[in-house]
């Protein structure tokens, strides 16, 4: 007859493969839970012995379902007798089950050895008597009942393996055991070498510790004269103390009335720093006010400047020198303070060539006429408002203009002396005047100057004295500023800087004699100060360009001064390259000749609409200069009747760089 129960051998040897997989992962996890972990406690034990209980179950089940239902091979008539053994059997393994799947309850802390003991004990004495009620129950069955006997096996078989599962858990709980032996073995060898190398260490400070008593019984001999010495010191000391405790007292007396006056002080600071605090408020608030202010001014006086004009022109009629005084003057009639009318002396200009007479009258009107007695000091007063617009980000551009002897160089330059310095040196002095005035409200300047003189169309560095080539560039596309290349340019930061830097540069410019003047300056001299300046809190820069212009002598040479014909053809041909310009711009053509020249290339950012330009026109009084004196009058007049347009501020945002 065929067997229909499983076979236990296969099903033993899973039981134990993965009862020896089982135990061997939760041995790696009691050794890892030991490393964590110093101590192995009562719950970490019953924790360990659940998943073994655990994974055991899970695997028996796992190995009895999946193998497929077992058919039986032929059908019998059922006997009461087996029909109740049937219905008893399920019963008996169905309890089984129930308690071997009962949830694991946390006993209470005890020692490790007989909490493992009394488990063990409890659990054998339940299977015990399981044991007992199925002998009890179940009656052997006869040697005829096949069914009865193949139920009865199976029951034997049931409490085999629950033999073995309890075998099984027992082995488990034993290898944890061991497990938890081993894992405190490893620790407290680890305690054990701890403490042997504290006991090193402990040896070793004894030692040290010895070493120092040594020491310190040294210390206490030497401490011992030490404190002879100090007991007579102290005798002494302590004489000095009561002369030292009559001063006290004295000084007591005066540190109550310094503590009253110190009182007084500080009700005093604190009532200061309360006006300071508010000083400071009121101070950043009026800072914020004067800086709205100060735009507001510069709009006002730029507006004042373009009503001005923005080409200006003054006419300056310089006075008869010693060496004078024998010659004949023209007759100038100083109607205002902006017209002048010149004629011949004797009146010979009012018959024309046919014979005819005509107006004697020649009248031309400027900006401003300054007569022979007009001082250095007026005539900047009118030149400092353009000085200041190139403080403020505009660009500036004052040019004498006039004859041989007509006292350009004067002008612009002057003699030492405070009354009679030229308009350069007062520049440069009302410059740092003025920054200092800028820096209460909060601007910064840097200054940079550079001086040069156009020679034969060729440009001269007057701070270097090597020979370089030098050419006229553009600064960016726009067209907007240029610069020269290999052009020597000094930072400065005094006014004794600049004066030592127009000192260099009037001693290389080109000089020579002719026969208007024992020092007639044959080339343009161009001084050039750029003026950068940075206001920090409201992240501005402004930058201004101030050319200050002294130009070659407006005449023409005869006779003997032939040899100079190259450099007055030079001269003449840059101021009439300068009129062209100029008038170029009173009719608004669309191109205007600036490249002709070096002088108008060089001065293309001052002459036209983003500038400010003033002309100093320098007259001579005498009646043979009569001819000169009406070519730069009318030269003058043409000027002052162009009219560039409104004027524009350099003005830039400041980057920070972090």
């Amino acid at each position: 007859m065929k067997s229909h129960l499983p076979k236990p051998k296969v099903n033993l040897t899973k039981a134990i493969s993965t009862m020896n997989g089982n135990t061997k992962m939760n041995n790696q996890k009691a050794t890892e839970d030991q490393n964590n972990i110093p101590h192995a406690s009562s719950s970490g034990v019953s924790t360990v012995l659940k998943k073994a209980k655990s994974t055991m179950n899970i695997n028996m089940k796992g190995a009895a379902e999946n193998k497929p239902p077992i058919k039986p091979a032929f059908t019998r008539s059922k006997t009461t007798s087996t029909v109740t053994k049937a219905v008893k059997r399920p019963a008996t393994t169905a309890l089984m089950h129930g308690e071997a799947k009962k949830p694991f309850t946390m006993p209470p802390a005890k020692p490790l050895m007989q909490r493992m003991g009394t488990t063990l004990t409890n659990k054998s004495s339940q299977n015990t008597t399981v044991k007992k009620v199925h002998t009890d129950n179940a009656p052997k069955p006869s040697k005829w009942d096949l069914k009865g006997r193949l139920a009865h096996t199976h029951d034997e078989l049931s409490n085999v393996r629950q033999k073995y599962k309890e075998t099984t858990l027992k082995y488990t709980e034993l290898q944890e055991q061991v497990n938890v032996l081993k894992a405190d073995e490893i620790m407290y060898k680890k305690k054990v070498e701890e403490y042997e190398t504290r006991n090193e260490v402990l040896t070793n400070e004894l030692k040290e510790l010895k070493m120092e008593m040594c020491k310190v019984h040294e210390e206490k001999t030497n401490l011992t004269k030490c404190l002879k010495e100090s007991e007579d010191s102290f005798q002494n000391v302590s004489n000095l103390l009561e002369t030292f405790k009559e001063k006290c007292s004295s000084q007591e007396t005066l540190l109550q009335k310094y503590e009253s006056v110190i009182k007084d002080l500080e009700t005093s600071l604190e009532a200061q720093t309360k006006t300071n605090e508010n000083l400071s408020t009121t101070k950043n608030e009026l800072q914020s006010l004067v800086y709205t202010m100060d735009k507001d001014r510069r709009v006002l006086h730029n507006a004042i400047q373009e009503l001005k004009g923005n080409i200006r022109v003054f006419c300056r009629v310089r006075p008869r020198t010693p060496s004078e005084l024998g010659k004949a003057m023209c007759v100038m009639n100083f109607i205002d303070e902006c017209t002048i009318e010149v004629r011949k002396f004797d009146g010979s200009d009012a018959v024309s060539c046919s014979g005819k007479l005509r107006g004697i009258r020649q009248e031309f009107s400027f900006d401003k006429v300054f007569p022979p007695t007009a001082k250095q000091e007026t005539i900047f007063k009118e030149l400092a408002m353009l000085v200041q617009s190139a403080l403020e980000g505009y660009n500036v551009c004052v040019f004498a203009y006039g004859q041989t002897g007509s006292g350009k160089t004067y002008t612009m330059e002057g003699l030492p002396g405070i009354d009679t310095e030229g308009m350069i040196p007062r520049t440069i002095r009302h410059i740092f005047q003025e920054m200092k005035h800028f820096q209460l409200l909060g601007w910064e300047y840097r200054i940079e100057a550079s001086f040069l003189e156009i020679y034969n169309e060729h440009i001269v560095d007057l701070l270097d004295s090597e020979p370089k080539m030098h050419e006229i560039r553009m600064a960016d596309n726009k067209g907007r500023d240029l610069y020269v290349s290999n052009l020597k340019i000094e930072e400065i930061h005094s006014p004794e800087e600049l004066h030592m830097c127009l000192l260099t540069a009037q001693r290389n410019r080109a000089v020579a004699a002719t026969q208007s003047n024992e020092r007639s300056s044959r080339s343009h001299s161009v001084t050039r100060i750029k003026l950068i300046g940075t206001h920090q809190a409201e992240e501005e820069v402004s930058i201004g360009n101030l050319n200050l212009v002294d130009l070659a002598g407006s005449e023409r040479l005869k006779g003997e001064e032939s040899i100079r014909m190259a450099e007055t053809k030079n001269i003449n041909k840059s101021l009439a390259n300068l009129g062209n310009v100029i008038l170029a711009l009173l009719k608004k053509q669309e191109h205007i000749p600036y490249r002709n020249s070096k002088l108008t290339h060089l001065l293309m950012p001052s002459l036209g609409g983003n500038s400010k330009t003033l002309m100093l026109l320098n007259i001579s009084p005498l009646d043979e200069c009569y001819n000169e004196t009406l070519n730069s009058l009318r030269f003058a007049s043409s000027v002052n009747n162009c009219k560039t347009g409104n004027v524009k501020r350099t003005r830039t945002v400041l980057q920070n760089t972090v």
